[in-house]
């Protein structure tokens, strides 16, 4: 800025003699000139006596005047530039005050009475764009403090900028009048620039010179204010299934440099109030950088006890600076029916530019009506992304929608089941395990959410019935209301794909398993030369997948087939005497005899499959003993040889009991000893005794009989 000087010199007379500049900072120069004179002679008239004497005259004296009117307008703002009449680049925030200084000086010889101005715009040259009607007049203050040539103040007025209005400023010669203009901005917006021009005129000047004495200074303002970017991320996903999980928020705030009004901010504020049913973690880790402090509150969407807010204070940001603010979250046990997959979470920054321009209030969230950024930010830059995507706009801000697991699914019902050796079409035996979907969505709607594989061990005799895979889905758990039967086609890795369930018997589309129902898995199996008394292990294996697959603790049930049949124990007691009603002490192991001695056999038969199934009742069992064992070494006993001992074969109640009729007619022929019983049912036995003598050709040697 610089001085804008005026001096107006002027006859005593009203003649108008010169108009010049004096001074150093010249801004514009106008001039009138002239040299008058006024010339005084004296004169004296005396007498002798009564006689008058010659009139005399003095010599001439000669008196050169000159008055001076001057004054100049300083602009007075350290702007960089003393080489001109304007106050430049002053920064002011959107709706804010900005100081003008200015000084009137009195630099002619005379007294002034100048007349002042204060009008919108005015033309800086080289600043572009200039904004008309920026400033409020009525809100603006003017303060003018009036100094004597000594430099003693004298007196202080402010007005509004209003009344400054062709205020009169009278000013003694040498006198200033120091003027501060706190103007105040209106509907400003970053990156605006706005011009405000000061006038004054002088009344001498004016009367003397009409039209040539009008100084001016061009105010300008550029609108500065913080520009905030505001993202919001977790970096993992929330298993709401455990209650103690927890994920990590991470908010950040730039002050961003992209925009070249962005100013410095001191005192900002942070807050994050979590939605319904979220609550911060009972260690959340609080963390904020640049030396800000964070707290946490009870400030959030929810109702429950827990803490579930956060406020970060003082934080102070240069331009091109971000802050760091991290927490962690849990799902909050008070509040379970909030949804909060997908929630989005919003962060808001608040700043207080002062009683003028209030507090911006920028956040993630574009419904939040207490935004005001478009207040104090072009329209461009601020938008909000809620999807998760990077904002690269200037001050656009991002979160992110909560990876959250709420799907949650098992597999259980493990069933073991017994089977015979060999299976037909009427003995398949159904094995079974059921998928709950203890979750809060719909699961296996979509391709790969939920897979199953029916595997059983390498080698296994007991295998699974092509084809026979049947899904039995209970919508609701309620005995009252139906279940609907699929069919299942494997895919072409092998695996069953709930999404390939196919209606059968009438059920509905399949659309997926709701929250709370199951889905029985049911599968045939057969059996081929299966090993009596081994068990056999079909696996079945649950393949979570899809977005957001859940854990599953345990993906696999073990489905057990016992192979069941007919148990024939062989047992022997010594008959020393042969005696058809001798006491008997049967056994497994070896006995000794000699010839003469009996040996009596006991053949149990027994159906050890269970009770529950009585498929598997044994029909037309063949109880024998093949005679041509016993050689020469001993004779077959029946009722008609001597000794006598009947052949017996009967129901019996357990594996220690003795036949006591020949119910099923067991005989002896040329090669066995035997009978059929007609039925053995499931548990049940039946027994066959029958005795040999050892010839007394014999040796002494163990009898007993495979």
């Amino acid at each position: 800025m610089k001085s804008n000087l005026f001096k107006h010199s002027v006859l005593t007379v009203g003649i108008v003699s010169a108009l010049g500049i004096t001074g150093t900072a010249i801004a514009a120069t106008t001039s009138v000139g002239s040299t008058p004179t006024v010339t005084n002679v004296a004169t004296a008239t005396y007498s002798i006596g009564d006689v008058a004497q010659t009139p005399v005259k003095s010599n001439p004296v000669t008196v050169n005047i000159t008055q001076s009117a001057a004054f100049d307008l300083s602009a007075d703002n350290e702007d960089g530039d003393t080489a001109d009449d304007f106050n430049k680049s002053v920064v002011v925030t959107p709706k804010g005050r900005v100081s003008f200084n200015h000084t009137l000086t009195n630099s002619g010889n005379i007294d002034d009475t100048y007349t002042m101005s204060l009008t919108q715009g005015g033309t800086i040259p080289g600043i572009t764009p200039q904004n008309a009607s920026d400033y409020d007049l009525d809100l603006t203050n003017v303060t003018y403090i009036i100094y004597n040539a000594l430099g003693t103040q004298t007196s202080s007025t402010t007005v509004t900028g209003t009344e400054f209005q062709n205020k009169v400023i009278v000013l003694p010669a040498g006198a200033r009048a120091e003027i501060v203009i706190s103007a105040k901005t209106r509907d400003n917006i970053g990156g605006e620039l706005q011009n405000l021009t000061l006038g004054a005129s002088s009344t001498f000047i004016t009367t003397a010179e009409p039209g040539s004495a009008n100084l001016t200074n061009v105010n300008n303002s550029t609108t500065k204010v913080p520009v905030f970017k505001i993202t919001s991320r977790t970096g993992s996903t929330l298993d709401l299934n455990d209650a103690s999980d927890i994920v990590t928020y991470t908010v950040t705030v730039l002050n961003d440099g992209s925009a070249a009004y962005a100013s410095a901010a001191n005192g900002i504020n942070i807050i994050d109030n979590l939605p319904a049913g979220l609550r911060l973690a009972s260690s959340p880790n609080l963390s904020v950088s640049n030396g800000a402090s964070i707290a946490a509150g009870n400030n959030g969407a929810g109702q429950g006890a827990a803490n579930d807010s956060v406020l970060v204070t003082n934080l102070n940001l240069a331009v091109g600076e971000t802050a760091t603010i991290k927490f962690d979250v849990q799902r909050d046990a008070d509040e379970l029916s909030a949804v909060v997959k997908g929630v989005v979470n919003h962060a808001v920054v608040k700043l207080n530019l002062g009683a003028d321009s209030g507090e911006i209030y920028d956040t993630t969230d574009p419904s939040d009506t207490a935004q005001n950024t478009g207040t104090y930010y072009p329209t461009t830059d601020d938008s909000e992304n809620i999807n998760g995507a990077n904002n690269a706009a200037t001050g656009g801000d991002s979160t992110s929608p909560l990876i959250a697991n709420q799907r949650a699914f098992d597999i259980s019902g493990a069933t073991s089941k017994e089977i015979p050796t060999n299976t037909s079409a009427t003995t398949l035996v159904t094995h079974s395990a059921v998928i709950t979907n203890s979750g809060k969505e719909v699961e296996g709607d979509t391709p790969g959410e939920i897979k199953f594989t029916i595997k059983p061990d390498a080698d296994n005799k007991v295998t699974v019935v092509t084809g026979s895979v049947e899904l039995v889905y209970d919508p609701d758990n309620n005995p009252a209301t139906p279940n609907f039967t699929y069919t299942i086609l494997r895919d072409g890795n092998g695996d069953n794909d709930l999404t390939n369930a196919l209606p059968k018997d009438g059920a509905p589309a399949w659309t997926g398993m709701a929250p709370g129902s199951t889905v029985t898995i049911n599968y045939k199996t057969k059996s081929e030369d299966a090993v009596l008394g081994t068990t056999e292990n079909i696996n079945i294996t649950l393949i979570p997948g899809g977005t957001d697959a859940p854990v599953v603790p345990n993906t696999q049930v073990i489905n057990k087939t016992v192979v069941k049949g007919l148990i024939l124990n062989k047992q022997q007691a010594l008959n020393v005497t042969c005696g058809a009603n001798a006491a008997l002490n049967f056994a497994d192991g070896p006995i000794s005899a000699t010839p003469g001695n009996c040996i009596v056999y006991k053949i149990s038969a027994f159906n050890n499959f269970s009770t529950a199934d009585a498929r598997f009742t044994f029909d037309n069992t063949l109880i024998s003993d093949v005679i041509s064992q016993f050689g020469d070494i001993a004779t077959v006993l029946t009722s008609t040889t001597t000794p006598s001992f009947e052949i017996k074969l009967d129901d019996v109640t357990g594996p220690t009991i003795k036949p006591t009729t020949n119910k099923y007619s067991a005989d002896l022929d040329a090669t066995r000893v035997g009978g059929t019983v007609t039925t053995i049912a499931p548990q049940q036995y039946a027994a066959m005794m029958f005795a040999v003598k050892i010839n007394t050709a014999g040796t002494e040697e163990d009898t007993t009989q495979p």
